[in-house]
């Protein structure tokens, strides 16, 4: 496969890989604490208010999704392991250092200056909820990724 074709690969399963950390974080939020609704926390970031968050929430992370799996795939692809279960294992290892740092920001940089209220506080369980999330980002993306390539 050339480098390409693992690109738009990598734009499509990230786009499936977000919709999975997105179903992920909204079954969470609806279960235990609303805060973690991380789509409607971003969207808010940038409306300032509820009212359209998710809107631009879904949007800004859909986008996010497809540019980070193919960053991912096209990484993977680079070092030659774009198959079932290198890519599973190596974008699950993306995941989780992507959740790292990102998990990092939002507790010590985007929850501090969140324009609402509800927001400001991020704890150690939002942080982990978030880790998570994202290593569910990379294992759908590299699961999907790895069998597409090997034309399952």
């Amino acid at each position: 496969m050339d480098m390409l074709a693992a690109i738009l690969i990598g734009a499509v399963c990230g786009l499936i890989g977000a919709f999975a950390m997105n179903l992920f974080m909204r079954l969470v939020s609806r279960k235990f604490d609303r805060r973690a609704d991380m789509v409607r926390a971003l969207g808010s970031f940038f409306t300032k208010k509820l009212d359209n968050a998710l809107g631009v929430g879904t949007a800004i992370h859909g986008a996010a999704g497809v540019i980070f799996g193919m960053i991912y795939l096209a990484i993977i692809q680079a070092i030659g392991a774009l198959d079932f279960p290198h890519a599973f294992f190596l974008a699950l290892g993306f995941g989780f250092f992507h959740g790292l740092i990102t998990s990092y920001g939002l507790m010590y940089y985007a929850s501090a200056r969140h324009p609402l209220e509800e927001y400001r506080k991020a704890t150690m369980q939002e942080g982990v909820l978030h880790l998570l999330g994202h290593m569910i980002f990379g294992g759908v993306t590299g699961l999907l990724g790895g069998l597409i390539a090997m034309g399952l």
